[in-house]
């Protein structure tokens, strides 16, 4: 469905989180450089401050004459209409999300290692452990129900602290919202899912995007809406049904919406912002047509993927593909050591290769495997036990069906059958980068130290020819603003 955007406006950094006023006419942004940025409904800057650090956490109470902040530099805060601090409560950790609930009397925040309520007026009123950084929270009315997500953990508890229950999920998760009732909640993350939960944390329903599912908001009159990393927001009902999907041009970040859902701002992976109008009563669309609709924008077709899972006639590399446009695992020939210092990608063809080694570390036997995907189809039936290009290519395959621990393990494999193999070495970098950002999604510097050392080993073995690592360091200092 086609919206012309009200209005689209670039800030000064990658924008994290937005949240709206009541009316609509006011948006507070946040973004990693650490800018609070507050405009209007057209897009014209009222006020902006620098808190240091990173924001990620936003709420604006009331029709927009307090802001209340959250971030890196482990302070919350409020600010009036004007832009001045009200209040400052030093939390003593990084603040990961903030949420206020609808009565605009209670501030849930998740930093670091836990979920903590505070008033209003900033003072704390509890705080409960959860030893993972909480990075998506919310909060029903007056607080009954509060939730938190970190890794792929969930916590439900009530207005006093109490633990009402926790869920461990089959992904990790990004975002988590509840309805002012708290009978509904609904979740996003790396599964590419926007999922509806009873309040109890039961599944209810699930829909599925194009892409990582970054944000998710609850709506005052029933609903959710979700932004999601296939460049869309989502409408959907509470049970699940599409009302409407909005194109933006970018990944998703964050999303908000005025009480009369009539208007919607989105956030984006760049520093775009935009607006958009929306109906208030819409009725469900039909899903598959919805959903051939994805496929037709980001290209699923069986046809291709067919052509993606099966095929093994050529490997390309593949960079900028990636999770926030990143550079994914080096998939070229295996570099010829005799000629590093001319080394050109190889269009490699696999073939079977015949082992009689009985040696075999039992973490990677073929029994781990299961019986569908394209990881066991395609090679089960080829491992060679000493030969780390099958390793290469379980990794390969792992890492498409978004197995990233397993892809991990087989590159890690790779590294210690051939010490000397650059591939090996990049491809667990990358990984440990993206397995670092599921456990702590902002993390940036610890992903990129996480990856650095595996970096610089496939430089070292690759040598000059090899500029797989040169692209990815050029990115890893893009992000870190050390380009320079």
């Amino acid at each position: 469905m086609t919206h012309a955007p009200v209005f689209d406006l670039s800030i000064s950094g990658p924008v994290i989180c937005l949240a709206c006023s009541g009316d609509g006419t006011k948006i507070a942004v946040g973004d990693r450089n650490g800018n609070l940025t507050l405009v209007d409904k057209a897009g014209n800057i009222l006020w902006e401050k620098n808190i240091d650090e990173g924001i990620h956490g936003l709420a604006i109470v009331g029709n927009g004459d307090k802001v209340i902040c959250g971030g890196k530099d482990c302070k919350l805060r409020m600010f009036n209409s004007l832009g001045n601090i009200e209040w400052e409560q030093t939390i003593g950790k990084s603040i990961w999300s903030l949420s206020v609930d609808p009565n605009g009397q209670f501030i849930a925040i998740g930093t670091g290692d836990s979920i903590t309520l505070y008033t209003e007026g900033g003072l704390k009123v509890w705080e409960y452990s959860t030893n993972r950084a909480m990075v998506g929270t919310g909060i029903s009315r007056n607080g009954s129900t509060i939730v938190g997500c970190g890794d792929e953990h969930l916590y439900c508890l009530d207005i006093e602290g109490n633990l009402k229950w926790k869920k461990q999920r089959s992904d990790s998760l990004w975002d988590v919202s509840v309805d002012n009732d708290g009978n509904h909640i609904f979740v996003g993350g790396w599964d590419e899912s926007i999922h509806g939960l009873d309040s109890a944390g039961n599944d209810l329903w699930n829909y599925k995007t194009g892409g990582y599912v970054r944000a998710v908001h609850s709506l005052e009159n029933r609903g959710i809406i979700a932004g999601s990393h296939d460049n869309h927001i989502y409408h959907l009902s509470d049970s699940g049904e599409l009302l409407e999907r909005i194109e933006t041009e970018g990944e998703v970040t964050c999303v908000c919406v005025s009480k009369q859902v009539d208007f919607i701002i989105a956030g984006t992976s760049s520093n775009k912002i935009y607006g958009f109008e929306i109906k208030v009563n819409t009725e469900p669309i039909n899903r598959p047509q919805a959903e051939m609709e994805i496929e037709n924008t980001i290209d699923l077709s069986s046809d291709n993927i067919n052509e993606t899972t099966d095929s093994e006639e050529e490997y390309e590399p593949m960079f900028g593909a990636g999770m926030f446009d990143e550079p994914i695992p080096d998939t070229t020939g295996i570099l010829d050591r005799n000629e590093s210092s001319n080394y050109e990608p190889e269009k490699t063809t696999y073939e079977p290769v015949v082992s009689n080694s009985n040696t075999y570390d039992s973490n990677y036997s073929q029994r781990t495997y299961p019986s569908e995907g394209g990881e066991y189809k395609e090679f089960a039936s080829e491992i060679v036990k000493t030969d780390v290009k099958n390793y290469l290519r379980l990794g390969n395959a792992a890492w498409i069906e978004k197995r990233l621990e397993r892809a991990a393990e087989h590159y890690k494999r790779a590294t210690e059958i051939d010490p000397d193999e650059p591939r090996a070495w990049h491809n667990l970098a990358i990984c440990s980068y993206h397995l670092a950002l599921k456990r702590n999604p902002e993390n940036i510097i610890g992903a990129v130290k996480s990856a650095y050392a595996y970096l610089e080993m496939a430089k070292e073995k690759g040598g000059k020819g090899y500029t797989a690592p040169d692209k990815t360091i050029t990115y890893f200092a893009t992000q870190l603003d050390v380009l320079e």
